[in-house]
């Protein structure tokens, strides 16, 4: 029925109704014939309250048409043409909804004298607000958006690859992370071709690829995180980088991977699932510049000793040694998180001493002078540690843990930096077989070698020289275990060392890459140094805390597996994609 007969046609079927007879149709008040839309075409613009545009906000509606209603959901990309200029306006629908027609009121005594049967859902209207997102100019290029869209102007879906491209500002090319998508099913124009999506690699475009401005892989368990991980770090393998305060040599990175449950040396091995694979499919993804398949002998997995513990993951695997001589470093590695401020300063101070003293450079050497009263007696007579905090750092010290990791016997991990840290390599350190206390040594010693060598703290160690080299992507799953937004003595250091290498990942080429299923224990410094999240489901709370846009917040929870949202200013728009639904990789 047309909008402008209703108020008639409501007035027709009261009188009808008080007569007591059927309303019977008439040539007055027949339907009109509304012009057919297109099949890209979903309705007009509309203002049933007010139509505009400011850099605060906005109120872009369209009336979507019976018979469009039922084919139109929430997060479609559609285009509104100006008309009086060549550009095109490029948005999202960001709210559906049905109106009641001015003639109409649901209490009123008119509806009481229809049936329920004969009120359709012809007598509302139905309208969409649109997000506008760019402006596609007649150049190609996405501009910002300032031009308001005409009333009346039709409305379509996207129609082509590069209108997505553009109006979403994708790269061209880069590391794939997966296919731009809406409500979980890729986007296809053209042919069926889904959009690739990229995270900017290359350095003429951005100034730095984007891997050394930080990476954040969130989602709760059993929503594709580790697959969603492996397929972007395996992208990552074979970049070639210039190293900007090395005489712009191009490098390939070494990538350096965290790996509590044992799972990322799958890297190493090809997908024997591949093989269900076409050719023609494989010859696509090739294409668009997936790397399929393991890395092979590129990796390498390091396994910590650790007395009474033995690793029995991987196949072939090296085993290392956490030497005390690190603790001369990284004091830090032996105090835990029970010691205050002032006790780790005293912790501070007796390890400097004993390091300059001794000839021995072990663990049993230090428990040792740490136990002696006659040595440390000036300490206290000269009050430089009081008595209270030295039988604190004592306890901290002697517990018989530490004599199960320092110094095991296998190779020191100073002695095999050049294999753990070589350029174009993968080293995996697993950690699921040894003991807490144990794992929290080890992660924390590699984790500081790799910042204070990109951060020059370390050039006088040979290690230290070496890993500012080349690239160094440092991948750390369950990062909140190691980079808590806990505030004990151990973590704020930790943080510190951490934000400053990350503030300068650009010029460094350290890239972090932090993947974790609960971001809300992430430091929030170490957060806010990270420009791009991938956001697998995870529920709203989460949502929030890990940053992702307000309009996908509520989503989220219902993200399945291998369905995530991508957010990296630097790179595009925030935009929903699909992974791919195998790994490249052994998974």
């Amino acid at each position: 029925m047309a909008e402008t007969d209703l108020e008639a046609e409501l007035a027709r079927l009261k009188r009808a109704s008080l007569a007591g007879s059927a309303p019977a149709s008439s040539p007055e008040t027949a339907p009109s014939a509304a012009p057919e839309l297109e099949l890209e075409e979903i309705g007009r613009v509309a203002i049933p309250d007010k139509l505009f545009i400011s850099p605060g906000e906005h109120c872009i509606e369209i009336y979507i048409p019976e018979a469009r209603r039922n084919a139109v959901a929430l997060g479609e990309y559609v285009v509104i043409p100006l008309g009086y200029r060549p550009e095109k306006l490029f948005g999202r629908m960001e709210k559906i909804a049905y109106r009641k027609r001015d003639a109409i009121d649901d209490l009123s005594e008119v509806h009481a004298l229809i049936s329920a049967s004969s009120v359709g859902e012809d007598e509302y209207v139905a309208l969409a607000r649109i997000e506008p997102i760019s402006l596609i100019s007649a150049a190609g290029q996405p501009t910002e958006v300032r031009y308001i869209p005409k009333p009346n102007t039709l409305v379509r879906r996207v129609t082509s690859e590069d209108e997505v491209k553009i109006g979403l500002d994708l790269p061209p090319d880069g590391l794939f992370l997966g296919y731009v998508a809406v409500n979980g099913e890729k986007i296809t124009v053209q042919g069926e071709i889904p959009i690739a999506y990229y995270l900017i690699n290359d350095a003429e475009k951005t100034g730095d690829p984007l891997i050394f401005t930080h990476v954040l892989i969130a989602g709760m368990s059993g929503r594709g995180k580790t697959h969603t991980a492996k397929n972007f770090l395996r992208q990552v393998v074979g970049s070639r980088y210039t190293m900007e305060r090395r005489g712009r040599v191009e490098r390939e990175p070494c990538l350096v991977l965290i790996d509590p449950e044992d799972e990322y040396w799958g890297l190493r091995d090809d997908n024997p699932n591949l093989t269900s694979i076409t050719k023609n499919d494989r010859e696509d993804l090739v294409g668009a510049g997936v790397k399929l398949g393991g890395v092979g002998k590129k990796l390498t997995v390091f396994a910590a000793v650790e007395a009474g513990k033995a690793y029995h993951g991987c196949d072939a695997h090296t085993d290392f040694t956490i030497p005390f001589e690190l603790v001369g470093d990284f004091p830090y590695l032996i105090a835990g998180g029970e010691l205050n401020e002032a006790q780790y300063a005293g912790l501070e101070r007796l390890i400097r001493d004993f390091f300059k003293s001794s000839s021995d450079k072990s663990y049993r050497a230090f428990r040792l002078f740490i136990e002696d009263d006659t040595r440390l007696a000036p300490y206290k007579e000269s009050e430089l540690i009081h008595e209270a905090t030295l039988g604190a750092i004592r306890r901290r010290v002697s517990r018989a843990q530490f004599e199960k990791i320092f110094d095991q016997g296998a190779n020191p991990l100073t002695e095999l930096y050049e294999s753990v840290f070589a350029e174009g390599t993968v080293s995996v350190f697993p950690t699921a077989h040894l003991s807490d206390e144990a794992e929290r040594v080890v992660v924390l010693a590699i984790m500081s070698m790799v910042a204070d060598g990109k951060t020059r703290l370390s050039d006088d160690k040979p290690w230290g020289r070496r890993i500012a080299q080349f690239p160094v992507i440092l991948a750390v799953d369950e990062a909140h275990n190691y980079l808590t937004a806990s505030q004990t003595q151990q973590d704020r250091i930790i943080i510190e060392k951490f934000v400053a290498a990350a503030k300068q990942g650009r010029k460094d080429r350290l890239g972090l890459v932090l993947i974790t299923q609960n971001p809300q224990d992430v430091s929030e410094a170490v957060l806010s140094q990270i420009s791009t999240r991938i956001l697998l489901g995870m529920d709203q709370v989460m949502a929030e805390r890990a940053g992702a846009p307000a309009h996908y917040q509520k989503a989220l929870p219902y993200f399945e597996k291998g369905r995530m949202v991508i957010h990296a200013p630097d790179n595009s728009h925030p935009v929903e994609i699909r992974g791919l639904p195998f790994c490249v990789v052994r998974h």
